[in-house]
């Protein structure tokens, strides 16, 4: 077991993903497990904050669709379009199963739609694509 963290430690090394989710207990929660494997996390809890924390360059956004003011579709389509934050691999969260609401996620240029309730070791073989290829 110890290997195993210590493998996943050393894997993401320095790699920061931003979490964004309007739920302070659901971005403290993935905040406190991630860090234990070694990345670097920066939390969001609106679509604004997102939008100028990714101006420090995160390795990975993970960000719940469901936000109020600016949500996480409207957030990933900025994100998209804007030059300095084109390439940083978007992946959102969401409950809403319907494939017009994936369909319409992914329109923006959003790397991947991931279904809540998603499990820790589901969202990491995510980060796991995203940031180790």
């Amino acid at each position: 077991m110890m290997i195993e963290k210590l493998m996943k430690q050393t894997s993401f090394n320095g790699k920061h993903i931003l979490i964004a989710d309007d739920e302070e207990y659901v971005r403290n929660h993935l905040a406190k497990r991630m860090d234990g494997m070694g990345l670097v996390v920066s939390q969001a809890g609106t679509g604004q904050e997102v939008l100028n924390l990714a101006l420090d360059g995160p390795d990975l956004i993970i960000m719940d669709v469901k936000m109020p003011v600016l949500d996480g579709v409207e957030t990933a389509r900025r994100l998209k379009t804007d030059n300095q934050t084109r390439d940083i691999p978007v992946v959102l969260l969401s409950a809403m199963a319907q494939q017009e609401e994936v369909d319409k996620g992914l329109a923006t240029g959003a790397d991947e739609y991931v279904m809540k309730p998603v499990t820790f070791d589901r969202l990491m073989e995510s980060v796991r694509r995203h940031l180790l290829g």
